[in-house]
């Protein structure tokens, strides 16, 4: 061993002497010194910014209610409505008379922000009815002289939120703030602690990761250790070396390691600084951090082996460097291109959410598209198209009769709930062979729909909606031209965005001496949200729902189960009051409200399963809402779904790792069973069938048979025939990144060791149907390391064979 490690350490000696070396060490030891500065400390989420205004149309309707509305005057909706300035004022009334007005957002967020200043606009009175969170309700106990400056401006923003439940996103009550040298940012984060360290490792590492240690150092790297090969080949090196007892096979293996050490200093000088910064400045002591210096060691010995292959045969450095370089721009273009047709071609046909009806399956994709399986052609048919550069939203489709499903569309709903245009509801009959028929309006904003008895229940921002399931079927055009007549009328009394059409000051005037602004406030109500004609709300008096809110049909209980940030409620219906059609609150509990922590659940026969993020799952007594037992989520990073297996008080769960699991419950004990599936997408039971589908890899379905409670076996499938981009990707790209090694998926290598997670969610609390990002752990791995002893046995080879 004495002679190769003598020549190791003869190669990593040549290797100090590169003056590109030096460079890059004080390179590294600079921006180490320049990042040492920065530091963050945690203060009160306060400040409005444009962004947090997550319903801007449902605000509009909602200030100009409280303009108006002579029953809002001493409201907190009213009072609040007051103070904006009056360029606004003026807008906000325009929008009360049903003119299309556009405010800016930043308007509203400044005019909120000044609001936090002066609270002469707060009545101790007019906020008992709101909804105060725990958070308020513990500020409001305190004086406001005991209160410090962040406290109060905290209470106030708290206050502003609960006038106008559902208009905000769900923001972490504490914010990070980042500092450099004693100097704050002027932005900060609107994330506590815990979602900050999140960030850190999830996205901040891996983009270090990719950019600083995967482009930089390597190159630099490449730079210096070119010539190490090419000068070994020189005849006096090496006839010098080969008159040692060693083998031409390990002689080289061991200027290739003598390669690695160097950069393997260079990338401990630059992780263990980052470690360190980051723990001493950041207070993140995440030791898995150093993960990246053997994966980035690992990702400079695929392009060294590059680059020693070219030394061997060309004997020069520079064409050594010229050759790696080619070949990082093709494996950079190849990954480009393999990224690409993952998120343009492959993401929007994944199947988000599906409805089962016999052999019928309709299902909604994640590029916005409503689709059929066409059993004859063995293909999905589109119904609603999917593309990937609409903004627009499916509403999840639902069995509602036999051979009957209805969906909706949310048109620019992917990043407004409330999108523009009037929402109605699409049912699909397999007389017209499931082509989506418009049917009734639907309450704007409307997020789920369910089937209840012999009713449909629309869930948005403002609450609960039911129809008669024959109401919305008699709505339905028979002919595709009636629609359209439908639409053109509807558009003509509504305007396009589904508001009431801009009239002449002479109706106006006319309309105000007649009936006032009733007819106003009407057209609010619905543009907030409210009950469309043939819908009539459902909650309780005086119950207000408050992000994330969640909702599960109870048959077992005869009950819907609703959550509201924290609160759990058990609605039953009113019988004893049948004039109003409301529900009566049967249950009612408060969990913690853990800053809205993103929510699932779902009931079967008399238990509730509840699970919200960075806690245990609870299994939970549907009847009286108490908790029977908690477990941990097996082997998962976090729910996706939550799925009854009929009545027989078991689960399926979908974790975001794309797996399956079903869970029962045997006293306190609770068993769990993983089904064999992998890259599961959306879950489904279908208690007609007592089957459960499970789409998986895109677009393909098993339908998984139960012998009561017992999984039985696969008693169908669905593996659709690729057309289009999609065979492209399959033939061309896919063998093309196979027979490349995946350098770029190294950072999602290295995201899952410094996370210690599996997979990313993206998306906040209020959204139950977020963007899931699946890390590719092992197959970059595995990749990059068959090509690199590829490459060395092929270097190997040749330097044994040829005549130096």
């Amino acid at each position: 061993m004495r002679p190769y490690w003598a020549i190791i350490t003869d190669s990593f000696h040549a290797a100090l002497s590169s003056r590109i070396l030096w460079v890059a060490f004080v390179a590294i030891w600079l921006f180490l010194l320049a990042l040492a500065p920065i530091g963050y400390h945690e203060d009160y989420t306060t400040t409005f910014r444009w962004f947090d205004l997550d319903n801007g149309t449902q605000m509009k309707a909602m200030l100009a209610r409280g303009l108006i509305d002579p029953k809002e005057a001493d409201t907190a909706l009213g009072r609040i409505a007051r103070v904006f300035p009056a360029r606004v004022e003026r807008q906000l009334r325009q929008v009360a008379k049903g003119e299309d007005v556009r405010i800016d957002k930043s308007a509203l967020a400044d005019a909120l922000n000044e609001a936090l200043d002066d609270e002469s606009w707060y009545d101790a009175e007019a906020w008992r009815s709101t909804v105060r969170l725990r958070e308020l309700r513990a500020l409001d106990e305190i004086e406001t002289g005991m209160l410090t400056e962040p406290e109060r401006r905290r209470r106030a923003r708290l206050r502003i939120e609960a006038a106008l439940p559902g208009v905000f996103s769900v923001q972490s009550a504490r914010s990070v703030m980042l500092s450099y040298a004693g100097f704050e940012f002027p932005a900060f984060f609107a994330i506590g602690k815990t979602q900050f360290i999140a960030l850190v490792n999830q996205f901040v590492v891996p983009v270090i990761m990719d950019w600083l240690l995967g482009f930089a150092l390597i190159f630099l790297g490449i730079l210096v250790t070119a010539s190490i090969i090419p000068d070994m080949l020189q005849p006096g090196s090496l006839h010098l070396l080969l008159s040692k007892p060693v083998s031409r096979t390990l002689l080289l293996l061991a200027k290739f390691v003598g390669g690695c050490t160097f950069v393997f200093l260079c990338v401990c000088q630059l992780v263990i600084g980052l470690y360190l910064i980051a723990g001493l400045r950041l207070d993140i002591w995440n030791t898995r951090i150093l993960w990246c210096i053997p994966v980035a060691v690992f990702l400079f010995a695929v392009f060294f082996s590059v680059s020693m292959l070219a030394g061997l045969r060309w004997r020069s450095p520079t064409l050594s460097i010229g050759v790696t370089c080619m070949f990082g721009a093709l494996v950079l273009v190849i990954g480009f291109v393999g990224g690409y047709f993952d998120g343009l071609v492959q993401r929007p046909d994944q199947i988000a959410r599906l409805a089962i009806d016999g052999e019928d399956v309709v299902v909604a994709c994640r590029g916005g598209g409503l689709k059929f399986f066409n059993r004859d052609t063995n293909q999905w048919d589109e119904l609603i198209e999917t593309d990937f550069r609409r903004r627009d939203l499916i509403v999840p489709p639902v069995r509602l009769t036999d051979s009957m499903f209805v969906s909706a569309q949310i048109r620019n709903g992917r990043f407004n709930l409330y999108g523009s245009g009037s929402l109605d509801a699409l049912v699909l009959r397999q007389q017209d062979q499931y082509e989506p028929r418009p049917g009734m309006r639907l309450p704007n904003g409307t997020r789920r729909i369910y089937v209840w008895h012999d009713s449909i229940l629309a869930l948005n921002n403002a609450g609960i909606m039911a129809a008669p399931i024959e109401t919305l079927v008699n709505s339905v055009a028979d002919e595709p031209d009636d629609a359209q007549d439908n639409e053109e009328q509807d558009e003509q009394a509504h305007g396009k965005d589904g508001q009431t059409a801009e009239a002449s000051d002479t109706e106006l005037t006319a309309n105000v001496a007649t009936i006032g602004a009733t007819a106003w406030i009407s057209d609010l109500l619905r543009m907030q949200g409210g009950a469309t004609e043939g819908f009539e709300d459902v909650l309780p008096e005086g119950l207000t729902l408050t992000d994330p809110v969640r909702l599960t049909l109870a048959p077992g209980v005869d009950s819907i189960i609703v959550y509201s940030r924290g609160r759990l409620l058990r609605l039953q219906d009113d019988a004893s009051d049948s004039d109003t059609g409301r529900f009566l609150i049967a249950a009612d509990r408060v969990l913690e409200d853990n800053d809205a922590a993103a929510t699932v659940i779902a009931a079967s026969g008399t238990t509730l399963l509840v699970s919200r993020q960075e806690e245990r799952i609870r299994w939970i007594d549907a009847r009286d809402l108490t908790t029977i037992v908690e477990f941990d989520i097996p082997d998962g990073d976090r729910l996706l779904a939550i799925e009854p297996i009929g009545q027989t008080e078991q689960f399926a769960l979908l974790t975001t790792d794309g797996r399956v699991w079903i869970v029962g419950r045997e006293g306190d004990a609770i068993r769990s069973a993983a089904l064999s599936f992998s890259e599961v997408t959306a879950i489904e039971f279908s208690e007609d069938e007592n089957q459960l589908v499970i789409a998986h890899h895109i677009d393909r379905l098993d339908f998984l048979g139960f012998e009561g409670a017992t999984a039985s076996e696969v008693v169908r499938t669905i593996r659709p025939t690729l057309t289009g981009w999609r065979n492209v990707d399959r033939w061309v790209i896919t063998p093309l990144r196979t027979l490349t090694p995946q350098t770029g998926e190294l950072s999602e290598t290295v995201a899952a060791l410094v996370s210690g997670k599996q997979s990313l969610t993206m998306g906040g609390n209020n959204d139950d149907d977020p963007d899931v990002v699946r890390l590719r752990i092992l197959r970059p791995v595995f990749s990059c390391g068959i090509f690199t002893v590829v490459m060395l046995a092929i270097s190997c080879v040749y330097f044994n064979r040829r005549d130096f």
